[in-house]
């Protein structure tokens, strides 16, 4: 939402567009198709004519934007219904629920922020509403190869960032964070000064990722399958089985190298959660586990129970790569894993 720079202004502001008042303007409303950059986009207004919506289309087509275009409604409200709907001192918002953006008629900045500008971070929205995200929603959070740049998931952790929230902590959801970052990208030489964290303060290369995420949205996590074997371990007094439900952690287990230990990097180039399914050799007992390259940490880790399987699962967040190790609890043999990341 394009609202005034003063964050105390944001409690006068709708963080999101009234539902009730919405439906009342589109109730009341005619729509046409005008054509953007390619795709067909219903615009609509109760007041305003072609003239006007032809002046929002244009704005539309000069976006960086891709096949999300065409699932975009607009709706060209005067001062007084962008008040009804979005709040006091706004220029325009968007409902992502209904894939909706309303934007006022009148090509006038309001506290220095551009309508065009204004319009393209409501875009920007509308690029997060369109794909998917893992940890978070990408409507929360940013579009992936974005938020896992920005460390969006770290500094929420830390509680320095607040994905989502448009309540108290408005300038830091970088939900608004990206949007305001995809208007930057938009229009580079725009004055508006940035008001959000600045942990989150565009650069050229966060500003790539964005570029990255909408010319190639992340379709979903990829799984890869890891094939291995391993010794029955040497000494008679082998390790005592520790069973337990997938997810469990593997007691005592320390970083180790040998014929009954297999490990390997497992890239993770993006946050988001990793699974790992391991199926045993029959008579074998096995522990799994996902470690932390740089301190050998177990993250995350679990044994084989009946069935020989066993499954972990970690929401992996700020890390490269993690070390999947299978290691020999009892018996020994040839093992796969299907590994599941983002």
């Amino acid at each position: 939402m394009a609202a005034l720079r003063d964050p105390g202004a944001v409690s006068a502001a709708a963080a999101r567009p009234d539902p009730i008042a919405l439906r009342a303007l589109l109730a009341r409303s005619r729509a046409r198709v005008s054509e953007v950059g390619g795709d067909s986009v219903q615009i609509s207004s109760t007041y305003y004519g072609p003239e006007q919506e032809t002046e929002i289309a244009n704005v539309l087509g000069r976006l960086d934007h891709g096949p999300e275009m065409a699932q975009l409604k607009v709706y060209v409200a005067t001062p007084a219904e962008i008040a009804e709907t979005c709040g006091e001192t706004v220029i325009a918002c968007y409902m992502p629920s209904e894939e909706e953006m309303i934007v006022s008629g009148l090509n006038q900045p309001v506290d220095g922020v551009p309508r065009d500008f204004a319009i393209a971070h409501e875009y920007g929205h509308h690029i997060a509403e369109s794909q998917k995200g893992d940890l978070y929603p990408a409507i929360e959070a940013g579009t992936i190869r974005w938020a896992t740049y920005e460390r969006v998931c770290q500094f929420t952790r830390s509680r320095h960032l607040f994905p989502g929230d448009q309540g108290d902590h408005y300038w830091q959801d970088p939900e608004e964070a990206f949007a305001e970052s995809y208007a930057h990208l938009t229009d580079p030489e725009d004055s508006v000064s940035w008001q959000y964290s600045p942990l989150l303060a565009p650069t050229p290369a966060s500003l790539a990722k964005i570029q990255a995420d909408l010319s190639n949205p992340w379709n979903g996590p990829a799984s890869e399958r890891v094939a291995g074997s391993v010794a029955e371990p040497a000494s008679a007094a082998a390790p005592a089985r520790v069973s337990g439900p997938a997810g469990s952690a593997l007691e005592g287990a320390v970083a180790v190298s040998s014929p009954e230990t297999f490990s390997r990097a497992v890239a993770t180039p993006l946050d988001g959660r990793v699974s790992v399914t391991l199926q045993a050799p029959a008579g074998a007992d096995l522990g799994v586990s996902l470690r932390d390259p740089g301190d050998g940490r177990v993250l995350a880790g679990a044994t084989t129970g009946e069935g020989g399987t066993a499954q972990i699962s970690y929401p992996s967040c700020g890390h490269d790569a993690l070390q999947l190790e299978v290691r020999s609890l009892h018996g020994g043999g040839s093992f796969e894993a299907a590994v599941v990341k983002p």
